[in-house]
Formats: C-alpha cells, structure tokens, sequence
C-alpha cells in the first residue's frame, strides 16, 4: 500500500488544552471520562481517582490538582484507615532525602482543600490517617457515560481540517489489523503539526485495543545511546495497558532488549536475562524484537511511534528499516515523524525512508501549513462565539505563514497580553487588526524569547538552565544547577507545563541514589532552542559542569547507565578528563548492545580528547582502551581490517608500556583474528605465542575463545591432526557425537563450523555436516541472525567439499535470504560464491561475464583466509570452460602460500591445477596431481587424499592407474561414513572395478 498526501489545502490545529496535562481543563466542556476497560479506578464517593491517567473526578467533573498533593493522595488511598507515618508520605513521593515538616504540611493543605474537611485526618506529630472507605473499581465493569464517538469523531475533535491525513492513518492501521506489515512516515516542517496528528489518532487507536510503544527521537549534542528511542518505546508498552504480558514476551521473545531495562523487573529476572544474553549480537537484537513484536500482536495490532527520525542514530534506523523491510505477516503499524529539510544528505534516515517508499514498503503522508480557512475553522474552534474581524484571519495566516505552530504561540502571546478577551461568553478583539500585524515577530522564536522575558526571573532561569540539560530534564537536576530549592523547581515546572505550555510533563523516575526526580520535556524542540540562546556560553559551561555532577551523583556506582549523558556535560563544561572516562563507558556500553556506529563515535571522541592531556598514566589508559574498543568495533561494523589494524596496534603499544597483562591478552587475540582474516598466518601465530602466557590475566569466555582461535589458525597453517587435537580438546567434536552444543555465543558456535571442515578433511563427512548442522540450530536458538547466516554459509561450503551442489545450494539461498535481510556483506559475498559454484555445477546458465564478476577478490573481509574462495572459484570457472582464468586463480593462490603459510587446502589447488592441465601438459598435470596426493598424506588430509587420488585414476593407465586405484583403496578405508558423498560412491566404483 502506498499512501501519498501531498499539496493539501487544509491543516489542523489542536485545541489549546490538546496533549497537555493541564490543571485548566475548562471542565464543563469534558464529560464523564471515558477509561480503557482495563483503567484501574478507586472510589471514595463522590470522588473518583484514575490511577493509570492520574486524574480525580468529583462526580463528573474532573478536580484540578497538582502533582505532589496528587501524588499524597495516591500513597493515602492505597493505603487506607491506617496510619501513614510522614516519613512514609516523603519517601513514597520524593524518595530518600531530607524534606521540611512544613512543606509536606503545605502540600496535604492543598490535598483537602480540593476533597474537603473530614477525609484526610491529621495524627499530631506522627503522620496522617485517610478516613474514608475506598473501592476498586474498574472501568469496564462501571461502564461509560453518553455517546460513545467512532474513531473518525474523536480524532476530528482533537483537530481541524486533515481529513485525507486522518484518512491515510486510519487506512493503515486497517492494513496492520489484516496481518499486514505497515509502515507510514509523516512528514513536514517543525511547528507544522506532525506530532499532534500522531497524537490523536493513537490516542483512539489506544482505547480501540491497540498496544502502543511511543517515543521521541531527541537532538543530543553529542552521540547519544544507541537504540534509545527503541527502548523508550519498549518502556511504554510494557509499561502500559497489558504491561505485563508484554514483559512476559519480551522475557520469552527478546530478552537482549529487557536486560536493557532494569527497571522493568525484579532484580533475580534482571539478572537471569542478563546472563541469557552474553556474548550476543546486534543480529540477534533486531531478530529478537521482531519475533517478540510479532508475538505481541497475536491479540491486536501493535503501534510504534517513533517521532522526529531526524535525530535518531544510526543504529535505529538500521533497525527501522529491518522491521520496515521483513516479509512476514504481522499486525505491526510503524509511524514516524521527520522534518525532511533537517536530515542532512546521506543520513541514515534519508537513505531507509527512500529505499522503503521505492519498495513500496511504506507511504507518506507529507504535512503543509494551513489555509485561511483552516486558521478561520481553529479560531471558532478555540474561541466559541468571538466576535473578530474579518480581517484578523487573515492578518493571522499571512504574519504566520500558516505555520500551526506559529499560529497557536501568536494567539497564546496575544491572548496573554490581553489582547483577546472573553466578554460575557464572547471573545473580542481588544485592538485593531492594524496593531496585531505591526506585532508580528520575525520568526517564532523571536516571539517565543518575548514568552520568556515576560515569566518571573526565577521561572527564566529555570527555563534556560533545563534547555542547556536537553529536551527532557528531570526537576532535580535543574535545581542543583541553580542551587535552588528542588520542590519549589518542580512545582514551577509544573505550572509552566499546565498553563505556559512551554513545558510537559513526562512522569517521575526513581534513580539510584533514592530521589523520586519529576521528568519534564519542551513542548517543541523550537522553545529548547529559543531558551538556549539566552545565555552566555560561560554561563552554559558552568551550567553544564552542575548538571554532570548531580546526574554523576544521583547514579554513583551505576554511572554506566547515563555515561553518555554525563560524557556530553563534562565535554560540553570543558572537563576533557573526566568526559573522556564517560565516553570510554558509554563506547563499552553501547558496543555491548550493539550499537556499533554509536560505539565508533564514542571512542573516535576519546581519542580527541586525549589528545590535549597531559601526558600521565591516565592518558594512556584512556588511549589504551579507546584504541582497543575502537579498532574492534570498526571491525565488527565493517567487516574490514584495514582501519582497525592501525588502532589494535596503538592498544598493543600503550598496553606494554602501561604492562596491562590482560588488555594486552585481549589486544593480541584481536590482532590474532584480523591476522587469520587477512590471511597472514604468519603474524596471527606471532600473536598468539605473544599472548599465550598473558591468558591467565583473561575472563574464562575469553580465554576459550582464544583456544578456539588457535584451533582454527592451526588447521588452516595446515596441521590436522594438531587442529583435530585441540577441537577435541575444547569439546567441539564432541558435539557431533550428540554432546550438548557449548553453552556460548560467537566464537562457540563459529567454531562448531571450524571442527566440521576438519572433521571432513579427516575424512568424517558425515560427522563434518553433523557438527555444522548443530551448529546452526545453537545460533537458531539464540536467534542470532548473523550467526545463523555465517552457520550456514559454512553449512553449504561443507556441502560444496562433499560435491553435493544441490544441498549447497539450497543453504546458500537460505544464507543469502538471511544475509540481505541483515545486510550481512560478509555472509553475502561467499553464500553468493557458493551459490554460483553450486549453479555451474548443476549446469544451470551462467554466462562468463557473470562468473567474471566474481574474479574481483570475492572473498576479501568474507572468509578465514584466502585459499577457500579461490579453490571454488578455480573449480567454477574449470566447469565454465574457462580455463585460463581458472589456472590464474590456482597459481595467485599456490603464490601466496610461502607468505601466508596457509596450507590447508594446499592439496586441493595442486589437483585442481593437475586437472587443468591435463589437455596442455599431462607429465606437468600428473606431477601437480602427484603433488597433492603427497601433500594430502603428509598432512593426514584423507578426504583429499582420496580426491587425489581418483584424479590420478581418471587421467592416468596402466601400471599407474592401478597404482592409483589401490592409493583410492588405501584412502577410503580411512573414510568414516559418508556412503552417499559423491567421492565415496566413485571410490568404491573404482575399487570395485578391479
């Protein structure tokens, strides 16, 4: 489906209370509150408190109150006829700080001023007693009052004009019910109205039995947390209605994202689910959600609502567009938000947005400011019966630009100034129209700087000083800042979000320290801005120096958790040192859960900072550890050595000079593995002996994995029968035999695949595909979609050494499907080489210049070496016909042994090149042939010797021939099952046709 709304003549505005909790509800206009079914209600009559909207009705209008006498309220009805001691009352309310018996007086003062005398009982020096006798209720059980309004209806309440939009979101919702994936993408400039439309319609999409997972993209200063709006919008469906199934699912489903998100559960299934998840990978990650999303939306549709994409990472976008791009059936509706004038060219955002819409994968529904009309329609809207000029709408539309944004901030600031008044129920125009054009601002934020000079000063500081924390801040973090009282911060925060409309409120959060700490957002990026240039950048640095210090204290002993956010304010208040520490932490971090493009940043910020230190311990372990994180990560994210080689060799450097024992152990197993992928064995093997007596200093998963390693640059230097040892050794063939699979990730289960090309060079066919098929389903069960692609990439290589091209085939489809959903280029690139061999094989058309395009070093940065790629590469080409460019491939690969001394399928190039000569050169082919079968012997390779073997049976006659059949004879006897691999079944021709 695809849904294009461009060019429109109408706009929205929403009413002047729309999206805000406010105290000013004018309440005889709002009937009896309609509650999802699953609202949890007490009732002490006549009142009625709403738990989940955190609202209190008197019969059936709604009682303003404010946030902290609320929150009193709260702890008292769910605590009743008994006593509530005051300390009790500020723990549950502000948490574990000291509080004045007077302002906790004041705030249960204006608790009965709203129920009244005679509810809430006083207990002289002691605490407080609720008298009253309280029910619960639920909503579904007390029913709704009056007409009940159509999805249409309410959204059409909420805004003017937008019908076609409302149209288009309505329509793919329906398209997510019937089991369709969607994806819509709203967009326009800032102040335009995007937000607000999304508003609406899934706050009716959330009462229709909709689960809804919403956040905010936020513009950072620096490089945020990877995945965070993902993991907001994870927080608020499991938060939400059906809260707790979908922690069940998430727990069953996707547990790398909830061991994201201690505060979800208790501690024991925090750290069960941590354990669950070590060692996994960013495939796994985005396979996980998807999987649980689609379990989540077995009982209704599921609504993701991403908003302002403009500022997200790297890492959600890529995964946007993974969920945005799979083929599966689910009732999923992704909507996002984005100012297309704001996304730079080549953003992440561009990129995926246009690609989807491309493949009609997505739609847009493109916002443009309003007409007169609409501005005329918003002013009946808000102002009932007034009694403007003509010529106001007009002069409204034309000194706005239509801009809803605009527009609303104009009227608020007019409206403010009394320049429209309510008169005896109609609202008049108390200037000329005249006046209101020369009052025009040259831009909104003009107008909204003119807002803020006309709060008190202590409210302009508190707004300045919350812009320079970013678009959402906590109460308690500005206060400190501006050493000010923390409740009376909060309770002007309140008042700006309720009536200035400059502010909203989030909600509350518990940190580490025991605070309960109020979270507020600017109700529009435009308004963060304005307030941040109001200060000076001396003022900004000492802000921002304040800000770290009680974010730094309020998390102490878990400062990994914000090390992003403390990085940014430390860097932002020119403390180089104590920023780069935080960056380190927010790099280890993000690197964890597989934010890589984040990750990469984080250190490349380390290393500039670093830079201006002096030079001390510190700086070197700073540099020492960025390097390291650094130079792995740009591996894991690229597939590549050629940047990360320069920085692993950095780490090395500053490692012995600091004599790290265990960061050198760790940097040398890293280099050990970009030096088996280069293919230079050579220096992998220097590495390895370098870090051998260094790997008592490593963790145990580590340390096996160093084992592992060094079993694979064995086999393929060549040694077999050492490979075979130390596979044996770490209990990897022990799989093949029925053992359970190693209890691990990445290197565990790459190494499953390792032991099946030696098994199979061993001659155990059969138990080389065994162990390679366990271990796929290890990585299936982890549901890691890289592992599983790089397992079965390696699952069909083994195939292609049994000559099976039908089965090889079939993997590496299935490795390819995998591999593009991912983009996995590694797994791409040889799933792909094996695919075509598998092709030329079955006689399946392929032109030369198809296979011509695999010349250009198909398996750079995609497989353990060199050799693998060019022994199939050679053999496709050979059955192309395409000799020539065969016999160029076998000697590029023989050339490069001496220097890589990478030995192991050695063998395997010497028959190919025997078997290609064969028609120009037989003494030469037969030395090449004989070559290998002595090559194959010596390194006790018997499947290839076997292979040699019949080789020189099938160009040979003779005394020779029968020599050769007795070396097939000789061979096969070794071979250990494998009755319907091709070779085995010629083998035995071969004997038995003596």
């Amino acid at each position: 489906m695809t849904v294009e709304v461009r060019d429109l003549d109408h706009g929205f505005l929403p009413y002047p209370w729309a999206g805000l909790t406010s105290v000013k509800r004018a309440t005889n206009r709002v009937r009896f509150p309609h509650h999802s079914p699953e609202a949890h209600l007490l009732s002490f009559p006549p009142f009625l408190l709403d738990l989940d909207a955190e609202r209190l009705w008197r019969d059936d209008k709604e009682v303003p109150l404010r946030r902290k006498p609320f929150a009193i309220l709260r702890y008292l009805v769910q605590n009743p006829q008994r006593l509530v001691t005051q300390a009790e009352i500020v723990e549950a309310v502000w948490g574990r700080i000291a509080m004045s018996d007077s302002l906790l007086r004041t705030h249960v003062h204006d608790l009965r001023g709203a129920l009244g005398e005679g509810v809430v009982e006083t207990v002289v020096g002691r605490g407080y007693r609720f008298v009253a006798e309280v029910k619960h209720e639920y909503a579904e059980d007390r029913g709704s009052v009056g007409h009940e309004e159509s999805p249409a209806e309410t959204i059409a309440n909420r805004v003017v004009g937008r019908e076609q939009e409302i149209s288009a979101l309505q329509a793919a919702l329906r398209s997510a019910r019937d089991h369709r994936r969607t994806t819509v993408f709203v967009t326009g400039e800032a102040g335009v109205g995007k937000t607000t439309l999304v508003d609406a319609f899934v706050e009716t999409a959330g009462t229709k039995g909709s689960l809804v997972g919403r956040s905010s993209c936020v513009e950072q200063y620096g490089t945020g947390q990877a995945f965070l709006p993902v993991l907001d919008a994870i927080g608020t469906l499991c938060r939400g209605r059906g809260g707790a199934r979908a922690i069940d699912v998430f727990t069953e489903h996707a547990p790398t994202w909830l061991a994201q998100m201690p505060g979800l559960v208790s501690a024991a299934r925090f750290a069960e689910l941590q354990r669950r998840t070590s060692g996994a990978t960013q495939a796994r990650s985005f396979q996980e959600l998807v999987e649980a999303l689609a379990a989540l939306s077995a009982h209704g549709p599921v609504i993701l609502v991403f908003d302002d994409l403009h500022w997200t990472d790297p890492s959600t976008a890529e995964l946007l567009a993974f969920m945005a791009s799979r083929r599966e059936p689910a009732r999923l509706l992704i909507v996002g938000t984005y100012r297309p004038a704001e996304v730079p060219r080549g953003h992440s955002v561009s990129k995926f947005t246009a690609e989807l819409i491309a493949h009609r994968q997505a739609s847009t529904i493109a916002l443009d400011g309003l007409s007169v009309e609409s501005v005329d329609a918003y002013l009946a809207k808000r102002f009932p019966h007034h009694r403007f000029p003509p010529a106001f709408t007009g002069t409204l539309h034309q000194s706005t630009s239509g801009n809803p944004l605009f527009i609303t901030t104009f009227v608020d600031d007019l409206e403010g100034q009394g320049l429209l008044r309510e008169r005896d129920g109609r609202w008049d125009l108390t200037t000329s129209v005249q006046e209101v054009a020369v009052r025009r601002p040259d831009s909104i934020r003009r107008l909204i700087d003119a807002q803020i000079d006309r709060l008190a000063d202590a409210e302009q500081r508190i707004i300045e000083v919350a812009a320079v924390a970013g678009m959402t801040f906590t109460a308690g973090v500005v206060a400190y800042a501006l050493d000010a009282d923390a409740d009376g911060v909060d309770s002007a925060c309140e008042s700006l979000a309720n009536e200035r409309r400059l502010l909203q409120y989030i909600g509350t959060e518990t940190w580490p320290d025991g605070t309960i700490q109020s979270r507020y957002a600017f109700g529009h990026s435009l308004f963060q801005h304005a307030a941040l240039m109001r200060s000076t950048s001396a003022t900004v640095r000492a802000w921002h120096r304040k800000i770290g210090e009680r974010l730094e204290a309020g998390y102490a002993r878990r400062e990994e958790e914000v090390a992003a956010e403390l990085a940014v304010h430390f860097d932002r208040g020119q403390m180089p040192a104590r920023a780069a520490r935080y960056y380190l932490a927010a790099g280890d971090r993000t690197g964890l859960h597989y934010g890589l493009h984040e990750s990469v940043a984080h250190y490349e910020r380390v290393r500039v900072l670093t830079e201006d230190l002096p030079e001390n311990r510190e700086r070197d372990v700073l540099g020492m550890r960025a390097a390291l994180g650094l130079g792995w990560r740009l591996y894991e994210r690229d597939g590549l050595t050629d940047g990360a080689l320069p920085m692993l060799e950095k780490a090395r450097e500053l490692a012995a000079r600091l004599d790290d024992k265990a960061s050198l152990a760790e940097v040398l197993i890293r280099l050990e593995v970009l030096g088996v992928v280069r293919g230079d064995l050579r220096a992998a093997s220097d590495h390895a002996r370098a870090a051998a007596p260094l790997l008592e200093h490593l963790p145990g998963a580590l340390r096996a994995s160093a084992n592992e390693l060094e079993a694979l640059r064995v086999l393929i230097r060549g040694d077999l029968q050492d490979a075979c040892r130390r596979f044996e050794a770490i209990g990897i063939f022990r799989v093949a035999e029925g053992a359970p699979a190693p209890e691990a990730a990445g290197a565990r289960i790459a190494a499953m695949a390792w032991g099946g090309y030696a098994l199979w060079l061993a001659g155990k066919p059969d138990q080389a595909v065994t162990l390679a098929r366990r271990g796929y389903e290890a990585a299936d069960a982890l549901k890691d979609s890289w592992e599983r692609a790089a397992l079965l990439s390696d699952w069909a290589t083994l195939h292609a050494w049994r000559r099976e091209p039908a089965k090889a085939k079939e993997l590496a489809h299935r490795a390819l499907d995998l591999a593009g959903q991912g983009a996995f280029g590694l797994w791409t690139r040889r799933a792909d080489l094996v695919l075509r061999w598998a092709d030329a094989e079955l006689g399946a058309p392929l032109s030369e210049e198809r296979a011509g395009e695999l010349v250009s070093k198909p398996w750079e940065g995609a497989w353990h070496g060199r050799t693998m790629a060019c022994v199939l590469l050679a053999a496709m080409y050979a059955r192309l016909g395409c000799t020539d460019k065969a016999l160029a491939v076998v000697s590029e690969a023989l050339g490069s042994i001496e220097t890589s001394e990478e030995r192991w399928l050695e063998s395997e190039l010497h028959r190919l090149r025997g078997e290609l000569l064969q028609s120009r050169d037989a003494a030469e082919a037969d030395r090449s042939i004989a070559a290998a079968l002595e090559i194959a012997r010596r390194q006790s390779s018997t499947s290839l010797e076997l292979r040699a073997a019949l080789s020189l049976h099938a160009i040979t006659s003779g005394a020779k021939k029968k020599r050769a059949r007795e070396d097939v004879a000789r061979a096969l006897s070794r071979i250990t099952g494998g009755s319907d691999a091709p070779d085995v079944v010629e083998a035995r021709r071969v004997v038995g046709g003596r």
